[in-house]
C-alpha cells in the first residue's frame, strides 16, 4: 500500500480526530499494566489468552462471547476475576481498556479492528485478518488514521526457525530461489462435517450478533463454533485458514513482494458434507522471479519430509524445507552446500504476544503489522477469488484491485445492515 497517498488524502480530516483518540486512551508507560479485553473465546480466543495471560505486564479486564459456555469457560480460565460481557461493544466504549485481541469468526475481523481503533485501542487480530480485499484496504487505513498498533495473528513471522529460514532465503545461500511449494495434506473422514439439518440456534447463543454483518441465515450446527471455516459467508477455507500462514513466510523472505497473477483449480471431489470451500485444490502465484504454490488435499496425507504442512524453497545451490519446529537445509547435487537440520528454541505465541506487548509500549510497528497481515491474507483471497471466478488474476498492487473487472464482486462484500465499515 502507498502510505504516502493514504496520507495526503487523510491527514488534513483525521488531524483532529487522532488528536481526540489519542486523548481518551491511557497512556502505557514501561512500568504499567496493559489491560486488554478478548473478544471471541472459542479454541483460538481461548489460546490467546493463555499465551497473553504468561506475559505478567498483561491484565485481563473482560472477556466476550456471544456464546455463554464460551463465556464461561474464559471467565473461569482467567480467575473469574475479568468481567463478562455478550457485546463487543462494551468493551470498546470501556475507556479503562488499552488494547483488544479478537479471535472471532473471519466475517467480524476487519469490523471489530475498525471499531477498535476509532475507539483508541490496539489491536491483535486472528488471521485471516478479513475476508475481502477491501475490508483489508480499510484496516490498514484505519490503523493509520487512528495512530493504532494493530498486530495480526500470524504468528510464524516470530518463530526463530522461520526467522532463520527467511535469512537464508534473503543471503542468496540458496543460490536463484526459482520455484517454491507450500501445503496442507490432511486423510479426514469422507462423511467429513456431516449434514445436520438447520435447527433452533442453541441456549446461550445470540445468533443474531454472532451473525453481525454476515447474511442472515438459518441457523445450522455446521456454519457455527470451529466449522465456520467452511462456509463463503464467514471464511475462505484452507485457502485462508492455513494459507495465510505459508504464503505470509514467503512473502516475508521475498520482501513483502504480493502476487503478479493468480490461478487456482479444484473443488469438493472427496468430502460429503454440506460444507462450500473446496476440499482439494491447488493456487498458483506467479511473483516477479518465482513462481508459488500452495496446495490441500483432505483425502491424502502422504507429504515430503513425513510433514502435513510446510514450505519448500527450491534454490539452484539447494532446497530449504520449513515447518513449525524444524527447517531442513538439502543440498543440490553438486553444490558445496553443507546439510543442515536445525529445530526451533523458541515458542512463536509467546514470542508474537511479547512483540505486540512491547510495540504497545514503544508505539513502534509489531512483527506482523496489519499491512503485512493484509497483504498475506489478500494473497490467499485472490486465490480464492481466481477459484470462485475461473479466472487467471492479474493483481494491481498500486490499485490495489485485479485487472479483470468480473472478478471484483470477490473482492468485496455487502453488510448486512445495520452493520456498516466505516473508517
Amino acid at each position: 500500500m502507498n502510505h504516502a497517498r493514504v496520507a495526503r488524502r487523510d491527514v488534513l480530516k483525521t488531524v483532529s480526530a487522532t488528536l481526540a483518540v489519542s486523548n481518551l486512551a491511557r497512556k502505557v508507560s514501561a512500568n504499567d499494566r496493559i489491560a486488554i479485553g478478548f473478544i471471541g473465546m472459542g479454541g483460538m480466543g481461548t489460546g490467546n489468552l493463555k499465551f497473553a495471560m504468561k506475559h505478567p505486564e498483561v491484565a485481563v479486564v473482560t472477556v466476550c462471547d456471544v456464546y455463554q459456555p464460551n463465556l464461561d469457560r474464559a471467565a473461569a480460565l482467567a480467575g473469574n476475576r475479568p468481567k463478562p460481557v455478550k457485546d463487543f461493544r462494551e468493551i470498546l466504549a470501556d475507556k479503562s481498556v488499552d488494547a483488544v485481541c479478537i479471535s472471532t469468526p473471519d466475517h467480524w475481523h476487519a469490523l471489530m479492528t475498525i471499531e477498535a481503533c476509532k475507539a483508541g485501542k490496539d489491536v491483535w487480530v486472528e488471521k485471516p485478518v478479513c475476508t475481502t480485499v477491501e475490508e483489508g484496504h480499510k484496516m490498514v487505513q484505519a490503523a493509520r488514521k487512528y495512530d493504532r498498533v494493530v498486530q495480526a495473528g500470524t504468528m510464524q513471522r516470530s518463530g526463530d526457525v522461520f526467522q532463520k529460514a527467511v535469512q537464508i532465503v534473503r543471503s542468496g545461500q540458496l543460490g536463484k530461489v526459482t520455484f517454491c511449494r507450500t501445503w496442507n495434506y490432511d486423510h479426514t473422514k469422507e462423511e467429513g462435517i456431516g449434514n445436520p439439518p438447520d435447527s433452533d440456534p442453541p441456549a446461550g447463543l445470540d445468533y443474531d450478533l454472532w451473525l453481525g454483518p454476515a447474511p442472515k441465515r438459518p441457523f445450522n450446527p455446521n456454519r457455527f463454533l470451529a466449522r465456520f471455516r467452511w462456509f463463503w459467508d464467514y471464511a475462505g477455507g484452507m485457502m485462508t485458514d492455513w494459507g495465510v500462514h505459508w504464503l505470509d513466510i514467503v512473502q516475508m523472505a521475498f520482501g513483502e513482494a504480493m502476487p503478479k497473477a493468480i490461478t487456482m483449480l479444484g473443488g469438493r471431489y472427496y468430502l460429503k458434507d454440506n460444507g462450500e470451500t473446496p476440499d482439494t485444490f491447488e493456487a498458483v502465484f506467479e511473483y516477479p522471479d518465482c513462481l508459488v504454490a500452495y496446495e490441500y488435499r483432505a483425502g491424502n496425507s502422504e507429504s515430503m519430509f513425513k510433514k502435513g504442512a510446510g514450505i519448500l524453497f527450491h534454490g539452484t545451490r539447494g532446497t530449504l524445507f520449513v515447518t513449525r519446529g524444524v527447517y531442513i537445509l538439502v543440498p543440490e547435487k553438486g553444490s558445496d552446500l553443507a546439510p543442515e537440520e536445525v529445530k526451533a528454541t523458541n515458542q512463536a505465541n509467546l514470542a508474537h504476544w511479547a512483540n505486540f506487548l512491547q510495540c504497545i509500549k514503544s508505539r513502534q510497528r509489531p512483527m506482523s503489522d496489519i499491512e503485512t497481515g493484509y497483504r498475506s491474507t489478500a494473497t490467499c483471497l485472490l486465490g480464492n477469488a481466481a477459484f470462485r471466478s475461473r479466472m487467471r488474476l492479474d493483481w494491481d498492487d498500486r490499485r490495489e484491485t485485479t485487472r479483470q473487472r468480473e472478478a471484483h464482486r470477490y473482492l468485496t462484500r455487502e453488510y448486512r445492515r445495520p452493520w456498516k465499515l466505516v473508517v
